[in-house]
């Protein structure tokens, strides 16, 4: 009996040792920075659990990684001149070429016990997004030594980093450096991730209360949808690597330039960095958003969700002098930037703020209502005429030029001798006549584009309306004078794509913002057309208020479509044209047919033209 006790307890000690070494073993990767993409590999039979993550890994291997995770097929026909068939990685290898991924080198060989270059692998997992049919789109990513990357290989390492698969380090992609085990590991679970293999999919959702200004809680969940069923108080978000992406309400922010598809316009819409959005709702991959009206989807990657209760700043509006005043707050510097485009409409009293996320409905903190307004300026269609002559936009321009050279700012240095718009009265009254477009917006842009005809773009290329200097590729577009530049802006862009109702990019002949106008396609910058018509302000201000003491009366269109008439009748007379959306603005020259108004022609047109009274309503404009 005491024999029997201490072979028990010798048996139990060894089973006990033995076990120990079995967890000990299957936890090698635990807290490792790689051990999730690690797990996969080694979950899809990739990767043997006693792999050393530090390791290079070869070409052989990572095509190997890649075909398990596949699960490929077929390709028994595929040779490479040092790949035999006792080759560990052989079959592997010939199926990731059978469907294109890997292609060797013009010699035939493939080269597998060489480790893997940075930017080949992103050749491989660019081609593996093909073979996926993944949307991968393009990308205009750049890293600080993209020139070292291959030209053949910019691309595929471009649509890595914007897919979050591929990562740089400070800015550099070192394309030439080797990846270990490790760090290939985590792209391809990454990459798989991306495409949908549940597998790939590590992560750990926790449910935090938002208590006192901070995140309170550790209630972890393997799923989003647990951890959504788990909620129970509006005060709760979901939280995955240490960042929201589910809330009850509250606003997001772009943290880069994005293209939002609206489902209103059905198009892309561009969305510049720092731009706050309405908060709609989320689920694991996406969020719904609405940006002046505008309803569409962002990835997580591209914004940061902000709940109203942990907000450390907003973009706001104030009533400063008996002007509106727009700050707008950077998220990332923590700083705020202010300007002025107008006067404050009547229902902002002094010393409170306001919030709007279209510029025109405006409530409180609390996000009672307040009141309606349009800036007249901001809304004013392209076809009104100002009342200044080219002899009075010339003196304010060599006025608004002294006193920036006289500011002592290096920008204005010599201002009123090289400045871009010196002289420009002239042509802009000229095309005004020729093209039926308000001189002073053509001013007024050209005035934001250029600062004031002294930016780069102005002095070195004549270009001060920033035409052709797109967000993913600024052309260095030359013009021959500044008048072949008006010309284009007319020709090419207002007059074609911007103005006439069926126009590629009509959403309105107005600077507008992104509710309408072209602020829509014009520009990511959702207040550009707030900025803009802020210079036309100033310099009406300036000169009198000579326009918006003779202001014209606007309507916006409520139905779709809508014909518009040379005539006030329907019998007998085919439109002249239809407006395709609503929320189209026009001018109002006369109301005083029965049932229609007389308005000016946003197609050129020489005489008056009638819309439907039945379908236009009359909006509040602030001069």
């Amino acid at each position: 009996m005491k024999k029997l006790t201490i072979f028990s307890l010798i048996v139990a000690l060894m089973t006990s040792l033995f076990v120990n070494m079995n967890v000990a073993s299957a936890d090698a990767f635990s807290g490792h920075v790689h051990e999730n993409g690690l797990r996969y590999l080694i979950k899809k039979n990739a990767l043997s659990p006693d792999a050393d993550p530090s390791k290079k890994v070869t070409r052989g291997e990572f095509a190997s990684y890649l075909s398990k995770v596949l699960n490929l097929t077929g390709g028994e026909d595929i040779r490479f001149t040092d790949v035999p068939d006792t080759y560990a990685f052989a079959v592997d290898i010939q199926r990731a070429a059978a469907v294109g991924i890997i292609t060797g080198y013009d010699d035939g060989s493939f080269k597998p016990v060489n480790a893997i270059t940075r930017e080949h692998m992103a050749v491989m997992i660019d081609r593996t997004l093909d073979y996926l049919k993944y949307p991968k789109g393009t990308s205009s990513e750049k890293f600080k030594d993209n020139d070292a990357i291959g030209p053949d290989k910019r691309q595929a390492v471009a649509i890595a980093a914007k897919l979050g698969i591929i990562k740089g380090d400070n800015g550099y992609f070192k394309p030439k450096n080797n990846a270990t085990i490790g760090q290939s590991a985590t792209f391809i679970q990454r990459l798989m991730l991306l495409t949908g293999d549940k597998d790939a999919d590590f992560s750990t959702y926790y449910v935090k209360e938002i208590s006192n200004g901070a995140l309170v809680g550790n209630a972890s969940y393997s799923s989003f949808e647990a951890a959504e069923k788990a909620i129970t108080k509006n005060t709760q978000v979901i939280v995955l690597n240490d960042k929201i992406i589910k809330m009850a309400s509250g606003y997001v922010v772009t943290n880069k330039y994005v293209a939002l598809y609206s489902e209103k316009v059905k198009d892309q819409i561009g969305v510049a960095g720092n731009t706050e959005m309405e908060y709609l709702s989320s689920d694991e991959k996406q969020v719904k958003v609405r940006l002046a009206g505008q309803v569409g989807y962002l990835k997580h990657a591209d914004v940061i969700l902000i709940p109203f209760s942990l907000s450390k700043g907003r973009a706001y509006y104030e009533n400063i002098n008996g002007e509106i005043r727009h700050t707008i707050y950077n998220h990332e510097t923590k700083g705020s930037v202010p300007y002025t485009y107008g006067k404050a409409p009547a229902f902002m009293k002094p010393g409170e703020k306001y919030y709007s996320w279209n510029g025109i409905n405006f409530s409180n903190a609390s996000g009672s209502s307040k009141g309606e307004a349009y800036n007249y300026y901001q809304f004013l269609p392209a076809r009104a005429k100002t009342q200044y002559t080219a002899e009075e936009i010339d003196q304010y321009i060599m006025q608004i030029l002294t006193d920036r050279e006289k500011s002592g700012a290096t920008a204005y240095k010599e201002a009123t001798t090289k400045s871009k718009l010196i002289g420009l009265g002239k042509i802009l009254k000229e095309v005004e006549a020729k093209h039926q477009v308000n001189a002073m917006l053509i001013l007024a842009l050209g005035q934001h584009e250029s600062n004031f005809g002294m930016s780069k773009h102005a002095q070195d290329y004549n270009n001060i309306f920033g035409l052709y200097v797109y967000d993913t590729d600024p052309l260095n577009e030359s013009f021959d004078s500044i008048e072949a530049n008006v010309n284009e802006l007319m020709n090419a862009f207002w007059q074609k794509n911007y103005i006439p109702p069926t126009g590629r990019y009509a959403h309105g002949a107005v600077f507008g913002s992104k509710a309408f106008g072209f602020n829509v396609k014009y520009a990511s910058d959702p207040f550009w057309g707030a900025k803009a018509a802020g210079h036309y302000y100033r310099a009406d201000k300036a000169m009198g208020f000579k326009d918006a003491k003779t202001p014209y009366t606007i309507g916006l269109t409520t139905t779709t479509p809508l014909n518009v008439r040379t005539i006030p009748t329907t019998s007998g007379n085919k439109p002249l044209f239809t407006y395709p959306r609503s929320g189209m603005p026009i001018i109002i020259t006369s109301s005083q047919t029965p049932g229609w108004y007389e308005i000016l022609s946003d197609q050129l047109h020489d005489s008056p033209v009638y819309v439907s009274k039945d379908y236009v309503n009359v909006i509040p404009t602030v001069k």
